[in-house]
């Protein structure tokens, strides 16, 4: 990590900032909290939540990050990173926390912005989980989406340079690819699927984005070829740019995903 927490804590707010503007989206306005331990880290921020039994700690030290959400709608948001992933991902010379910091900054615009559009009166209402599931699978596929943006913005010199092509086209999306299959092939939970198709779909919207000639509708048609509800979901997902833009159609995401589901 950098010298100081200060150097470190000025370094995600540059991060952020560039976020901010890049994305026309607020500057996140919460706290940021490095954890050597997750599940105390959640204990101590919303305790009230696994006395209820809305959030099992058990699990929570495999993630790389996380967004909590605070008791009041008025409250501030938090974003818990993993020091042991942060460490891990300096030693190894790659920015792979910078693509979690923006996926929970994502999180918590997203968070903000939808329960303005329904108008809730708790983030707690999240926990009743039927009613806001579409939401939930939209802000993970947006959320890797803008992560992975960044993500590559800061590992890869020049980006955007048709120079990365190569190693996309034959190792990252095989990768991805393989990583989709073994998990849609093992977890039989409906949710855990969707999450893991969101991720994907997040990716290729911002490999399209960055490479429209080669992720064309002719390479995305035969990627999807045993799988074109995935194609729908993918092209209705970058078709609208915004959650107020897309929120009027989350019914026809419910009904891409009620036809292979179901």
């Amino acid at each position: 990590m950098p010298n100081n927490n200060n150097e470190f804590v000025n370094i995600m707010e540059k991060l952020l900032s560039d976020y901010a503007s890049t994305c026309n989206v607020d500057f996140f306005d919460g706290q940021i909290i490095i954890s050597e331990n997750m599940q105390e880290s959640y204990l101590d921020l919303r305790k009230d939540l696994v006395e209820k039994g809305e959030i099992n700690i058990s699990t929570l030290d495999k993630y790389h990050g996380l967004t909590v959400q605070p008791s009041n709608i008025d409250g501030v948001f938090t974003i818990l990173l993993n020091k042991q992933y942060i460490l891990e991902s300096i030693s190894k010379n790659n920015v792979d926390w910078i693509g979690t910091l923006i996926h929970e900054a994502v999180h918590v615009n997203d968070f903000k912005l939808y329960f303005n559009i329904i108008q809730a009166e708790s983030y707690d209402e999240l926990y009743h989980y039927n009613p806001h599931r579409i939401f939930l699978y939209w802000t993970e596929f947006h959320a890797r989406a803008i992560g992975h943006y960044f993500l590559r913005k800061y590992a890869l010199e020049d980006f955007k340079n048709n120079v990365h092509l190569d190693n996309l086209i034959n190792i990252e999306l095989p990768f991805q690819i393989d990583y989709l299959i073994t998990q849609m092939n093992t977890i039989e939970d409906p949710d855990s699927q969707m999450y893991t198709v969101a991720h994907f779909l997040g990716r290729l919207a911002i490999w399209q984005h960055l490479y429209p000639e080669t992720f064309n509708e002719e390479f995305i048609r035969e990627m999807f070829n045993s799988n074109p509800w995935m194609e729908e979901l993918f092209y209705l997902l970058i078709k609208y740019e915004s959650l107020e833009e897309i929120y009027p159609h989350f019914n026809e995401i419910e009904l891409i995903l009620d036809k292979y589901f179901s």
